[in-house]
């Protein structure tokens, strides 16, 4: 009788353990610098965006996050693993031309945005830094 208890015990505190609700971020856009193309000049010029684009972090496992951009129709989701490399609190991941960099100690982030100019189209590019903030 105790041997089942023990066993359903053990169970649960496993099952409990694995399910334990992961940090989530939501992290939003200081300054945002950049380049867009003017087409009445025909030529791409330095722009300033405005501030606010917001990022949602969740930690989907252990070193595996997934950052989804929100606000936008052209949003994007990506995976990220931890960056060991450069420091145990921060990770960096890729969406296609997207980038996004992230350090947990600070809750500081930058993203930057390098899919026009090079492949032909006319996208806006962007560097952008902000802070983060416990869901």
């Amino acid at each position: 009788m105790y041997a089942k208890k023990f066993l359903i015990l053990a169970i649960t505190t496993v099952l409990s353990a694995n399910t334990a609700v992961a940090d989530s971020y939501l992290c939003i856009t200081d300054l945002v610098s950049g380049f867009h193309y003017d087409e009445e000049r025909a030529s791409w010029q330095q722009s300033t965006f405005l501030p606010g684009e917001r990022f949602e972090i969740e930690e989907r496992r252990q070193d595996v996050y997934v950052v989804k951009k929100l606000d936008t129709e052209r949003g994007w989701t990506a995976q990220c693993l931890a960056r060991t490399d450069l420091s145990e609190d921060s990770f960096s991941c890729t969406s296609g031309g997207n980038q996004f960099h992230f350090n947990r100690k600070l809750l500081q982030f930058t993203s930057l945005r390098v899919f026009g100019y090079w492949n032909g189209s006319h996208d806006s590019l962007s560097m952008s830094l902000g802070k983060c903030f416990l869901n």
